[in-house]
């Protein structure tokens, strides 16, 4: 009677919703219902047991669940089946890394096995070839330029006058040079000292008095080029000399000026104090040519001695 009540239901249901019946087909209801496991495997287990007649005749049992393997959850991904770590447990390498390596071979190349990846490291081109020790220009080690002061004294040595100085007189000058190298060098120079001194007889405007009076001539050089040639000591002080010439003012004490020539020769030393910075003596030999129209003595010859104290910068 279930069973023809349940076929009547549904013949009712199917031609009232046609369409239901094909959306949701009905199970047969004469299947036996079978549960699913998923994704576990099931393994049956048989139990004997004793008929009536004496034959063992299998028995159902309740089903054992094994459980499925976990995924794989990747390096350094803790699986979500992993027990949990205790506190306080020590933690494992990081991800990708392994045990400690051995040092390479020596000699061995470094980039055997290993992914060198774009040009962030890419090895570096091999370096140039050495160049010749006896190719290399030497450069002053001492400074390319340099600007000194001078003073010192002045006296005769020989000669006529005014060519010559008449009296010992303080001196003072500049130099400024350019070292070519370590030994030799090129520099221009101007210094100025008293000459000569005279008495004259003057008169008065005023009271037509005569009276008399001393002037002092002065002679002005102008060392337009001059050479100097260093010893190439690698110490603090360096012996040097140097030639040159160039133009001489000598402004009389009477009145009047006379030019001419000059030229001087000179050995010295200097000393470093500082990187830059040097002190120094020289003597300086100076022979005056001048054309005394004044006087009318034409061209005359003298000749002076100079001692100096110099202080130069060096760069």
């Amino acid at each position: 009677m279930r069973l023809r009540s349940r076929v009547a239901i549904a013949g009712v249901l199917a031609g009232l919703c046609p369409g239901a019946v094909h959306a949701a087909p009905v199970p047969d209801p004469m299947v036996p219902i079978t549960p699913a496991v998923a994704p576990e495997e099931v393994t049956p287990v048989v139990t004997p047991t004793v008929g009536g007649g004496g034959e063992t005749l299998p028995e159902p049992t309740p089903p054992v669940r094994t459980p499925a393997p976990a995924p794989y959850a990747g390096a350094g991904v803790r699986s979500p089946t992993a027990p949990p770590t205790p506190p306080g447990a020590p933690l494992g390498p990081p991800p990708g890394t392994g045990g400690p390596q051995p040092y390479p071979t020596p000699g061995a190349d470094p980039r055997a096995g290993v992914d060198l990846g774009g040009m962030s490291v890419t090895p570096l081109p091999p370096p140039p070839a050495s160049l010749d020790p006896r190719t290399i220009r030497r450069q002053p080690w001492r400074g390319r330029y340099w600007f000194g002061l001078r003073i010192g004294l002045t006296g005769p040595v020989g000669g006529e006058r005014p060519a010559a100085p008449s009296v010992l007189s303080l001196m003072g000058g500049a130099d400024i040079g350019w070292r070519v190298g370590n030994v030799l060098g090129l520099g221009m120079g101007i210094s100025g000292h008293v000459q000569n001194r005279v008495r004259l007889t003057v008169t008065e405007l005023v009271t037509g008095d005569q009276v008399q009076q001393t002037r002092n001539g002065r002679m002005l050089y102008w060392d337009a080029l001059f050479v100097r040639v260093h010893l190439p000591l690698k110490k603090r002080f360096q012996p040097y000399a140097d030639i040159g010439g160039g133009l001489a003012r000598l402004t009389r004490g009477e009145g009047g000026r006379s030019y001419g020539a000059q030229m001087r020769a000179a050995i010295g030393v200097e000393g470093w104090v500082a990187s830059t910075v040097t002190m120094g003596f020289a003597g300086i030999y100076r022979l005056n040519a001048i054309n005394d129209v004044q006087g009318g003595q034409g061209w005359i010859v003298g000749h002076a001695m100079q001692g100096v104290f110099d202080i130069g910068f060096h760069w």
